[in-house]
């Protein structure tokens, strides 16, 4: 028997936020006692929860967690909000949301609109445009700041701050000037945090003092790098580095350097321009080299993981690092390229250096395979897989063909898309749209047609069967060789604890012994080119 209106139990929801721009001409609290004078003129009187959400975005989803655990627990029967607008402003999302109420019997009102099912997604499509319009407006009202030289957040090291003007420090200014100095003279930037350490010199972190902020005692090589990269030392204002992935989203990234806002002589220079670009100059020939050495250490013939040994965080590949200078005593050993190339994780930069020393590598290797030999079952399973590869063979070559078709559908609707855009026919947000899809979804097609051309290559060597147990044989009597650990391994992938999922776990068949352990402990997982489960 259906509930009546007095019945009924109703959630008040309310959300008031900076994102509205310009919307936001009443305080929640109004907002509030409008919604619970309308349930009251409707009929509802049975109101068992009200909530305020202030200064909730309407592109996050995430608030609606608790609502959605109540009607899944069949706790409520109608849910009263101001408008569509306030359910918030992500068109995928909020239709997601209205069909998962809708299925647990929940119903939908709102005070200033009808609600109608079938052109509610016409209204959340209206909702997000205004969003992301907002959003192009706020960030263009930035950038005339920015230009203008308004936003100056805080002294960087080497300043104080004086209402919107940067002062030179005179305590901490001769610091800078000594660090580019010292670099121009052939130090490295570890060489001068240790100099600095040794002298008991003030941390930036420690300059500020902030009391409620972390403060590091040691100088870092990032301490050093962070100072010699920063034009603001020459007197200019550097803004817009950064900005967000979208106006759903609270992720921020950093934009190329040709997209900054440059102000010149903003502010008195620290140091002069001759040197900064001087020591610009050597921190590019030291990463050209640097670059140059990786190359040249991962094409040679003693790189014998070179593209089998993978990141797990990440996914990248791992750079094999030979000792040299004063770690020179240390062994080789393979490391993250993302970690080499940004550092430690910081944001949604860098990773961890998931090191691994060669020679254990090498060890593990030759007891993994050794265990191939000693296991009758998965011998029995490696030779009935190659069995079946011809069987394989013509399916992925249906696959190739039905792929191959695919990208040239995609690619003749970017094609019209783009002369849909120079003719006229829609306006410029549209075509940023369809290109963003299509682009992502050509990328993925073009990955997936390629490993669909791996495979095809893999199958086709004669004799399969044969030439796996060489290998293995090889590799037991001779020693490890880069041939035959590619006829062996699809990959081998190197995990840090706490950082493999249960899709991983699917992915390489592995049990819930292994899958607790690395999820525990980290380690390798190895990839067969003969899955076995």
């Amino acid at each position: 028997m259906e509930k009546s209106k007095e019945e009924k139990r109703v959630v008040i929801y309310c959300r008031e936020s900076r994102d509205d721009y310009g919307e936001n001409y009443e305080r929640i609290e109004t907002q509030r006692d409008l919604l619970l004078k309308f349930c009251k003129r409707q009929g509802y009187s049975n109101i068992v929860d009200i909530i305020m959400d202030d200064d909730k975005s309407g592109t996050d989803f995430s608030r609606f967690n608790d609502i959605r655990d109540r009607a899944k627990m069949k706790e409520i029967d109608v849910i009263v909000f101001k408008n569509s607008a306030r359910l918030g402003r992500n068109q995928k999302e909020a239709l997601d949301f209205v069909e998962f109420i809708e299925e647990q019997g929940v119903e939908i009102i709102f005070e200033d609109e009808q609600y109608n099912e079938e052109m509610f997604g016409l209204y959340a499509w209206f909702n997000e445009r205004r969003a992301r319009d907002d959003s192009k407006n706020i960030r263009r009202n930035l950038r005339h700041k920015i230009e203008e030289g308004e936003l100056l957040i805080k002294a960087i090291y080497g300043y104080n701050k004086e209402g919107k003007k940067l002062i030179i420090n005179e305590t901490t200014a001769p610091i800078v000037k000594e660090i580019f100095e010292l670099f121009a003279k052939g130090w490295n930037s570890k060489k001068i945090a240790s100099f600095l350490n040794n002298k008991k010199v003030p941390t930036p972190s420690q300059s500020r003092n902030f009391s409620n902020a972390k403060q590091s005692t040691k100088w870092t090589i990032q301490n050093i790098n962070r100072i010699l990269d920063d034009r603001r030392y020459i007197g200019d204002y550097v803004g817009g580095k950064t900005e967000k992935i979208s106006f759903k989203s609270k992720k921020i990234k950093r934009k190329p350097k040709e997209e900054w806002i440059i102000i010149k002589n903003h502010h008195d220079a620290i140091i002069n321009e001759d040197l900064f670009e001087k020591v610009q100059r050597i921190r590019m020939e030291i990463k050209e080299k640097y670059h140059r050495d990786n190359i040249k250490l991962m094409n040679s013939k003693n790189n014998l993981y070179f593209g089998l040994l993978y990141c797990g965080r990440c996914k990248s590949q791992m750079y094999r690092k030979k000792g040299s200078g004063q770690s020179k005593k240390r062994p080789d050993c393979y490391i993250c390229k993302t970690y080499c190339v940004e550092g430690l994780v910081k944001k949604n930069r860098g990773c961890k250096s998931h090191r691994i020393r060669e020679e254990y590598l090498d060890e593990i290797l030759k007891n993994y395979i050794c265990k191939i030999l000693s296991n009758e079952e998965l011998q029995k399973y490696i030779i009935e897989n190659v069995k079946v590869f011809n069987h394989d063979k013509v399916v992925l070559e249906q696959n190739l063909t039905t792929s191959k078709q695919v990208l040239k559908k995609l690619y003749n609707q970017y094609k019209q898309i783009y002369n849909d855009k120079l003719n006229n026919v829609i306006p410029i947000y549209i075509f940023n749209e369809k290109k963003q899809e299509l682009d992502a979804k050509i990328n993925s097609e073009g990955k997936k047609l390629q490993r669909i051309k791996d495979k095809i290559n893999m199958i086709s060597i004669k004799d399969k069967e044969e030439l796996v147990f060489k290998a293995i044989e090889d590799i037991k009597n001779k020693g490890l060789k880069r041939e035959e650990l590619y006829l062996l391994f699809d990959k081998i992938v190197v995990y840090d604890k706490n950082e493999i999922t249960k899709e991983e776990k699917n992915l390489y068949n592995l049990n819930d012994m292994m899958y607790n352990k690395l999820e525990k402990n980290g380690g390798l997982v190895f990839s067969l080119n003969f899955m076995y489960p």
